[in-house]
């Protein structure tokens, strides 16, 4: 097996993490791309001019937590590319790209030049987020206001509605639903889900990060996260998105 790792230090790793678990982001800048159909990328990789390799490859991605981010490619003959971004706390994110079969001594050089246009593409999508946003809301948390009504309305009014669904959740699906949600809006910096049914749940997300909890369950109010695991039942799910992680401070207001 051959590897390849790269740290990039950057403070606002959720974002990183966020923008990394959109598949497309990472099959379009991947390079050695010679034909792409769905989720499968045909990889071409050279080595002095003479020597080859060519492959379809499937992509499979895979979210470990809330923290990393994992693509399998895998062609038919079993050769496998893997790619892993993971959150190294505040410091930043670990990149590491690995190749396991045959002609690896052709494709093994080519894991440096992967490594680099995905830190390019992050860094890319970095430059588009203010600084000065992500430390004006980085570090609060919105639990107690995803309680209020009022509150509540403020944020609707100043998002936009990307889905409505309806959904029966056993008993410790409420987190894996809810990963899915992220997964499909990374794109947005604010992602607000709202479930309500026998019991509520409200959870605020800000550059892929947790930053507001409220949970409604036989009449009691919780603000922990572990008390998802226990909800079950039917429930009305409606998930609004913002462009801007600013649009939160509409609950600072009712602070």
């Amino acid at each position: 097996m051959k590897i390849e790792t790269m740290d990039i230090e950057d403070k606002r790793s959720n974002a990183i993490i966020a923008w990394a678990k959109n598949p497309s982001n990472i099959i379009s800048i991947l390079p050695n791309v010679v034909g792409i159909e769905n989720n499968v990328v045909k990889l071409k990789f050279t080595r002095f001019l003479l020597f080859s390799f060519e492959g379809e490859f499937v992509v499979e991605p895979s979210f470990i937590g809330s923290g990393i981010v994992e693509y399998k490619l895998t062609d038919k003959k079993g050769n496998e590319i893997k790619i892993i971004i993971s959150a190294e706390g505040k410091s930043g994110v670990k990149l590491s790209v690995s190749y396991s079969g045959e002609k690896e001594w052709i494709v093994g050089k080519g894991l440096h030049k992967i490594l680099e246009e995905i830190s390019n593409g992050i860094k890319n999508e970095l430059s588009k987020l203010p600084e000065v946003e992500q430390q004006t809301v980085g570090s609060k948390n919105f639990s107690l206001s995803l309680s209020k009504i009022s509150s509540i309305s403020k944020l609707i009014m100043k998002s936009k509605l990307a889905k409505t669904d309806d959904v029966t959740l056993k008993e410790g699906e409420v987190l894996s639903y809810v990963e899915g949600i992220i997964s499909d809006f990374a794109n947005y910096p604010l992602i607000y889900i709202s479930g309500s049914g026998s019991s509520t749940f409200r959870l605020l997300f800000l550059n892929g990060e947790l930053k507001g909890i409220y949970i409604l369950k036989d009449g009691k109010d919780s603000f922990n996260e572990d008390d998802l695991n226990h909800l079950s039942g039917e429930f009305k799910i409606h998930v609004y998105v913002g462009i801007s992680p600013r649009i939160v401070e509409v609950l600072e207001q009712e602070r």
